[in-house]
C-alpha cells in the first residue's frame, strides 16, 4: 500500500511540474508577419496565421462598420465642417485596405450604419466600381454617444472591388438624429 501511495506522490509531483513547466514556456519571436499568438500562460492561446494580403488582423473598434478607432477630436479641426478623406491621395494597384478619417466638430454625435460605396470616375460621372461579386450592405445605427470626435475607419477596398488605375472615391452616410450627412473621399490608383 505504501508503495502505491509514494507512485501515486511522485506521480502527481512530476505531471504539475511539467504542467508548470508548459505555462513558463515563451516562444521565441518569429520573422513571420502573418503570425499572431493570442492569449496567455494563464489562459488557452490561440494562434492566427493569415496572409497579409488576404486578411485584415487590425482589432477595430467596431468590427461591423470597419470603425478602426474613435479619439477626441484634435484643436486643429474643431473650426472646420463635419468632412471625410482617406490617408493618403494616391494608392497602389490591389491596394488590400484604405484607411479614411471622418471629423466631427459638432456637439451632436454622429450615427453609422456598415454601408459604404465605392465610386470610380468615368470620365463623366461617378459610377459604381467594379465589384468582385454581389455585396450589400445591411444599414443600421451605431454611434458613439459623444461628440466632436475623430473616426477612421478601415474599409477592404481589395477584398470587395477591382482596383484598376484610375480616380475613386469613398461614400459613407452618417446621421445626427436631425440631419443625413453624405460624405465623399477622393483618391487615386497609380
Amino acid at each position: 500500500m505504501k508503495t502505491i501511495i509514494l507512485f501515486v506522490t511522485l506521480s502527481s509531483i512530476i505531471c504539475l511540474s511539467c504542467t508548470r513547466k508548459r505555462q513558463l514556456f515563451q516562444p521565441e519571436a518569429t520573422p513571420d508577419k502573418g503570425l499572431a499568438i493570442i492569449g496567455g500562460g494563464d489562459t488557452v492561446t490561440s494562434i492566427r496565421v493569415s496572409s497579409a494580403d488576404k486578411e485584415d488582423t487590425i482589432v477595430y473598434d467596431t468590427p461591423e462598420c470597419y470603425l478602426w478607432y474613435v479619439q477626441n477630436l484634435p484643436d486643429e479641426y474643431k473650426d472646420k465642417p463635419v468632412s471625410m478623406w482617406t490617408e493618403r491621395t494616391a494608392y497602389w494597384e490591389n491596394a488590400q485596405t484604405i484607411n479614411v478619417f471622418v471629423t466631427n466638430p459638432t456637439s451632436d454625435f454622429l450615427m453609422y450604419g456598415r454601408g459604404w460605396v465605392l465610386e470610380q470616375w468615368n470620365g463623366a460621372e461617378w459610377a459604381m466600381a467594379k465589384t468582385k461579386g454581389d455585396i450589400s450592405w445591411q444599414d443600421d445605427a451605431f454611434a458613439k454617444e459623444k461628440a466632436p470626435l475623430l473616426y477612421c475607419f478601415r474599409f477592404p477596398v481589395g477584398r470587395d472591388y477591382y482596383l484598376p488605375q484610375g480616380k475613386y472615391r469613398i461614400r459613407k452616410s452618417f446621421h445626427t438624429g436631425r440631419e443625413d450627412i453624405e460624405l465623399n473621399a477622393e483618391f487615386e490608383i497609380k
